[in-house]
């Protein structure tokens, strides 16, 4: 371990930098100030499937109709988001962390908005939660790297990888609840027809690949040192495993609030779709970027 890398602690203490809570801040204060807007401009900013336009892409993740919705987004943003800052000071990745911050930030509201076209229907879409969610592809590699360069424990090449896929196994099973319990139709030549099915024995035969995937990772993150050599030293560093496990929890319990069983509340669908696609994308641009990045380096 590099002794020179501060404790999570040490960091907290002494906060963020003055640029780092302004950059930060960002997201708090244009979600909260579109919510100010009038009930009609912000329905007018919404992105309509049938009437798909670059502004309403760019501006429709930023557009929350009710408080709890708005509630909801900012809460998790500042429990992933933070936590994912706190693991890049603390791991020394400050700078890939902006980097990769304001690249969501920009690319995700237009890319999800127009991805979500691939699916043929009718409705709109608005709220933050897709680019939250590929921000939240990006906190399993944060993890990586902390827990690679902090605790020596396995390999961030490995590790990086096998929490993602765990992510996308929790994500999988909600989905499948999801399904499940709500039939889904699509529009065939006019008439409704059930696809539900279909859904249920694609995603069964991807929980099947996904456990076998983890398990190989799951065997290869020691790299030759026995686990509990590696676990035993990572326990040793007080405040850094503790960090390690909250965040580890955090990451473990967002597919829960994000993939409900039941998708829908009230009037509004919770967009499974955009929220998958959107960890996805923020899991894969991220790693792609820290590993260029090291191997020019």
């Amino acid at each position: 371990m590099n002794s020179s890398v501060p404790s999570p602690r040490r960091w907290i203490r002494k906060g963020p930098s003055i640029a780092d809570v302004l950059l930060l801040a960002v997201v708090p204060v244009v979600l909260v100030s579109v919510y100010t807007l009038p009930a009609g401009t912000r329905e007018a900013l919404v992105f309509r499937y049938a009437d798909p336009a670059l502004p309403t892409a760019f501006a429709a993740p930023f557009v929350h109709l009710d408080a709890s919705h708005l509630l909801f987004n900012l809460t998790a943003y500042g429990l992933i988001v933070g936590a994912i800052y706190v693991l890049s000071r603390v791991s020394g990745r400050r700078g890939e962390f902006r980097v990769v911050f304001v690249s969501l930030l920009l690319a995700g509201p237009p890319v999800l908005s127009y991805l979500n076209l691939t699916i043929v229907r009718l409705g709109v879409t608005y709220g933050f939660s897709g680019v939250l969610m590929a921000f939240y592809g990006y906190l399993p590699l944060s993890i990586a790297e902390y827990l690679d360069s902090r605790l020596r424990i396995g390999q961030f090449r490995t590790l990086a990888p096998l929490l993602f896929f765990v992510g996308l196994l929790l994500v999988t099973i909600q989905t499948l609840r999801a399904v499940l319990d709500h039939p889904v139709t699509v529009a065939v030549d006019g008439s409704p027809a059930s696809v539900t099915w279909v859904l249920v024995a694609t995603l069964a035969e991807l929980l099947v690949v996904l456990s076998l995937v983890v398990a190989l990772y799951a065997l290869s993150i020691t790299d030759g040192e026995p686990i509990g050599q590696q676990l035993r030293h990572a326990v040793g560093q007080s405040g850094a495993f503790e960090f390690a496990i909250g965040t580890l929890i955090l990451f473990l319990t967002v597919p829960f609030a994000t993939f409900p069983a039941d998708p829908v509340s009230g009037t509004r669908v919770v967009n499974l779709y955009v929220h998958a696609v959107g960890y996805g994308l923020g899991f894969i641009s991220s790693y792609l970027y820290y590993v260029l990045g090291r191997t020019e380096s």
